[in-house]
């Protein structure tokens, strides 16, 4: 599992009970406790830091539940990332696109379980750190319903979007998992759908090969469902033409607020522009915060408005993963464009699923890449969203 380990991650443990996950390997995002390792969440400051000393929630109850940790994964720093490049510690590799970034910021739980050094990875997405990397390496990757599963020995982001998410190589494994980690009474209970919906603006959006790759797969799911395929928007007015500005004031409030003090205490080493952006999130008014609530709550009614009856169906990513070798200021030109993909999920606290559907190919570079297809639910439609991918499979 080289490169794709975290700092102190070579760790096993063994099930402390037999259940639903009985064999499966789970490699844990080196955001979560585990007892006698540091969490460094992929900085070298945090990794000289004192040992937890117990287990993190979701971890005590994998283990519970019969699994096995084979390792604790490498993640973008502090979980600011979308591409899995750490600075302080290099970036794992994407065992399906070796020339191609893995994504993040749960790299290295994509890393493992794409190379099959683990069944399950349990990773964190807060503005697509689970998502991402399950399109670029080919994977399932599931963000939940925003707080059905315990965030607890999880080290925060921004707690207002974070998520204990799910990545494995077949549907087989998230389900289970989530089965054993959601909080049931959480889930909504609708059972049925009466449409799909494509998200004809963000289909605009994506790449012409990824965008007639995903309306291909969308009409072949919709064909296998039995299920009428309509063509809608996700942004009407009032809502903005685009979610960034009403997603970054958020994000960045609750980055300050869970790094902030420490980083104005201790001064940690920091790479390249972690530092900048968390002071830069100081600089957020109460004001840009009350606007960006504002169209947050306009953007959960257009949601519920169109979905009532329905799944929405929308690329998993604006493109496939990028070249290693792309400069920075192209990766962020990347990340830029990527949000509008990611941003609705995170901003609605909705259940987001990518499924692996297919490839493209790199039209200079001339390799090829996976891509993935994601099915967006409402609050509490976890299970359904698991229960349609596997019909569909």
């Amino acid at each position: 599992m080289t490169g794709a380990l975290a700092p102190d991650g070579d760790v096993r443990l063994r099930p402390t009970s037999h259940g639903p996950l009985d064999g499966v390997r789970v490699v844990v995002k080196d955001l979560y406790d585990v007892a006698g390792r540091v969490t460094a969440a992929g900085n070298p400051s945090l990794a000289a830091g004192a040992p937890a000393t117990r287990h993190a929630a979701a971890v005590a109850r994998v283990l519970g539940a019969g699994a096995s940790v084979v390792g604790k994964s490498a993640t973008d720093e502090l979980a600011m990332g979308m591409f899995g490049v750490n600075s302080h510690f290099g970036t794992p590799e994407n065992p399906s696109a070796p020339d191609r970034v893995p994504g993040g910021s749960s790299s290295g739980s994509a890393s493992a379980v794409a190379a099959g050094d683990a069944d399950l990875g349990l990773g964190t997405d807060t503005g697509g750190s689970i998502r991402s990397p399950a399109s670029f390496c080919g994977l399932v990757g599931l963000r939940p319903t925003h707080g059905r599963i315990d965030t607890a020995g999880v080290r925060p982001m921004a707690p207002r979007f974070d998520t204990v998410s799910l990545l494995a190589r077949t549907l087989g494994p998230v389900a289970a998992a989530f089965g054993v980690l959601a909080h049931d009474a959480a889930g909504r209970g609708r059972d049925d759908v009466r449409r799909l919906v494509l998200l004809t603006d963000l289909l605009d959006l994506a790449t012409p090969d990824v965008a007639a790759h995903v309306r291909q797969v969308a009409a072949a799911w919709a064909d296998r469902l039995g299920l009428p395929l309509v063509e809608e928007p996700l942004l009407v007015s009032p809502l903005p033409s685009e979610l960034l500005p009403v997603f970054w004031p958020l994000m960045s409030r609750q980055v300050w607020e869970s790094n902030g003090e420490w980083v104005l205490r201790d001064e940690p080493e920091l790479g390249e522009g972690i530092r900048e952006r968390i002071l830069a999130a100081a600089d957020v008014t109460d004001a840009e915060v009350r606007a960006a609530e504002a169209q947050q709550v306009l953007l959960v009614e257009r949601l519920t408005e169109l979905l009532d009856d329905g799944l929405a169906v929308l690329p998993t990513t604006v493109d496939a993963a990028p070249l290693r070798d792309l400069p920075h200021a192209d990766l962020i030109a990347y990340r830029d464009r990527n949000l509008a993909f990611v941003v609705p999920a995170s901003l609605a606290g909705v259940p987001q699923l990518s499924l692996p559907t297919g490839s493209v190919v790199h039209r200079t570079a001339g390799t090829t890449a996976p891509i993935g297809t994601s099915l967006l639910g409402l609050a509490g439609d976890d299970e359904l969203l698991l229960a349609l991918a596997q019909e569909i499979a």
